[in-house]
């Protein structure tokens, strides 16, 4: 059984939905997918992470990146959740208050 996401084209536009405006374009969005499994072949999570990172230049710890990816990965359905508007990548990996 395959797990089928989000084609490229629907990533980027729920992309740059979310963002508001344009900001990837499906080339664009296929260059850094293709730049990230280069990474993670030569080097595993850590190397995309870096990779993500340097493309994006964004301004967040790695640390902090990589808590992000475990909590995508762990449920994958928070992911969509954020690129959909349903949910502010803020709130992925804190625990609610009581």
């Amino acid at each position: 059984m395959t797990n089928k996401g989000p084609s490229v084209k629907e990533l980027t536009q729920m992309i740059n939905s979310v963002l508001g405006q344009s900001v990837l374009t499906e080339q664009q969005m296929n260059h850094i997918l293709q730049g990230a499994k280069k990474a993670h072949q030569q080097g595993g999570m850590g190397a995309v992470l870096d990779y993500l990172m340097k493309v994006t230049q964004a301004d967040v710890s790695k640390q902090e990146l990589k808590q992000f990816a475990d909590s995508i990965r762990s449920n994958p359905k928070v992911g969509m959740d954020i690129l959909q508007g349903r949910r502010s990548p803020g709130t992925v990996g804190r625990k609610r208050r009581k």
